[in-house]
Formats: C-alpha cells, structure tokens, sequence
C-alpha cells in the first residue's frame, strides 16, 4: 500500500489508478478468469486526519518557516565547550523533554 501524502501532493488520478491497479492484483490472486471491463465506482471517498496529525502537520509548516540556525549562538556554545566552561543540567534537559512529549499528547 502506497503511503498517505496528508501535503496534498497526491493527485487524484494518480490514486485512482493506483486502486484499480490493486483491484486488478486482487483479482488476479483469486484466480479468476473473467476480466470487468471497469472497475466499480467508490463513492463518498474521505479523509479525516486525527487532533494529533492535524497538529504535526500545523508544526511541520512551522519548522519550514522557521528562520533557521542561530549561528552566533551555536558559535558561543562551541567555545564554551572548548574551553571547558559548559555546564550540563540533566535536570533541565529532562524536564524540557517532558514538557515537549507532554505537548504531542
């Protein structure tokens, strides 16, 4: 099974053909040997994306307008770690990834 474009970037015929390319494969595995000459038409096709995939794809467009790499302050971290003044405060980190996997729910 072909993977789910929730972009929108799938084109409908692409889909359709892509079903009845299936519908033709299931066919063939059952052995039958009448062919139709087309497929049946779906009807009512839907999507309902979940909170949760709605969300991801709010923060996907986000990312993608974020500004990018603050290179100054990726510079100073560099020398500071260089220089052995870093400090690392698990504590901090751990409740930093809390609070981001508390959000995703």
């Amino acid at each position: 099974m072909a993977p789910i474009d929730i972009a929108g970037s799938g084109s409908p015929s692409r889909i359709d053909s892509e079903r009845r390319a299936a519908e033709a494969r299931s066919e063939e595995n059952r052995g039958s040997t009448a062919k139709t000459a087309a497929p049946a038409v779906m009807g009512d096709d839907r999507v309902e994306l979940t909170d949760t995939a709605t969300r991801l794809s709010a923060l996907a467009d986000d990312v993608r307008a974020a500004s990018g790499v603050d290179v100054e302050k990726v510079e100073a971290i560099r020398q500071r770690i260089a220089d052995g003044d870093y400090e690392i405060d698990a504590g901090q980190i751990a409740d930093a990834l809390i609070r981001q996997e508390q959000e995703l729910v």
